[in-house]
């Protein structure tokens, strides 16, 4: 957790939106967004996001979510800055982001946790809530624990201390969730696949997991499963033209030309670079497109004229009719 200490005067003028100081993170090019979801996914509207500059005076906006828990801001200076979410009854989420001022910068996805609330009881012993559910405070317990070792990159600690909490919540997807979180970080792909499907099963909304599933899926081979995943996820969430174009190599080595090329659209949708073009372009001349194969070819040269293919392009094109 940051830490920071901020002069009264200072914390005054920040509350009434920092007309006098920290003004230096105004006036840059660059822009942001990000949505904040619940633990089941679901989008969360009034969610107060604060977004602090790393620099100088460290001012920056407050913004609210919207109705689809989105949230926006454009005209900052890049560099890193420190976002922290904020919304009645969840645990507050704390990040750093770097934001670059050329270029789209990735939508910044958060999910909040419920907070662990005691619900004392006119003559009994206060009771703890989890998502809705009372649960014993050794399960409260492991649940923080879990957390500060994900927290911490202690991976098989907090892997262990979900697993247990896990026996008194069996359908908590965000429990589940983070269970094939602290798998992944230990190395451990088929059981982060395994915990992530559940999670999925659960919430077939959690994008998270679906994310987790089409990444570990191509990892081990499995375009088809992968793409399936990619499916499930609203197309403006996936920022990440990787993952179509890993699967989209798998399907063309395994010589499924037009599932490969289809990948590779989208791929090229979301980031039009050299390497997608040329890809595309072999899946195409392969399925005999000349007059399409060539067309990619020539524009791979156009955005990457030097680029690692470029040789492999101009000796393709002279071939070509």
């Amino acid at each position: 957790m940051r830490c920071r200490t901020l002069a009264a005067a200072s914390i005054l003028l920040l509350a009434v939106g920092g007309a006098a100081v920290g003004q230096e993170w105004r006036g840059g090019k660059a822009r942001v967004d990000g949505v904040v979801k619940n633990e089941k996914g679901e989008p969360l509207a009034g969610a107060t996001v604060r977004l602090r500059w790393g620099k100088s005076g460290h001012g920056g906006p407050d913004l609210t979510t919207d109705k689809s828990g989105r949230w926006a801001v454009g005209g900052i200076q890049p560099g890193p800055w420190d976002v922290d979410v904020e919304a009645a009854g969840y645990q507050t989420k704390k990040i750093n982001v770097s934001i670059q001022e050329s270029g789209r910068n990735p939508s910044v996805e958060l999910q909040l946790e419920p907070q662990v609330q005691a619900a004392p009881a006119a003559g009994a012993e206060p009771t703890i809530q989890v998502g809705g559910k009372t649960i014993s405070k050794e399960t409260a317990a492991a649940i923080e624990a879990g957390n500060a070792a994900l927290a911490a990159k202690n991976y098989p600690a907090a892997r262990e201390s979900y697993l247990k909490a896990l026996g008194e919540l069996p359908d908590n997807e965000a429990l589940i969730q983070r269970v094939a979180a602290a798998y992944l970080g230990e190395g451990n792909a088929d059981e982060a696949l395994r915990y992530a499907k559940m999670a999925a099963e659960k919430n077939p909304s959690n994008t998270q997991a679906w994310q987790m599933i089409a990444e570990l899926s191509i990892q081990k081979g499995n375009a088809e499963e992968g793409l399936a995943a990619l499916e499930k996820i609203p197309p403006e969430r996936i920022t990440d033209s990787g993952l179509y174009m890993n699967a989209g190599i798998l399907l063309y080595n395994k010589k499924k030309l037009t599932e490969a090329g289809a990948a590779f659209d989208k791929a090229i949708a979301i980031k039009p670079d050299a390497t997608a073009y040329y890809y595309r372009g072999l899946a195409r001349y392969q399925q005999k497109k000349t007059s399409e194969a060539k067309a990619d070819f020539q524009k791979a040269l156009e955005l990457a004229p030097d680029g690692p293919d470029a040789q492999d392009i101009k000796d393709l094109l002279k071939s070509m009719p």
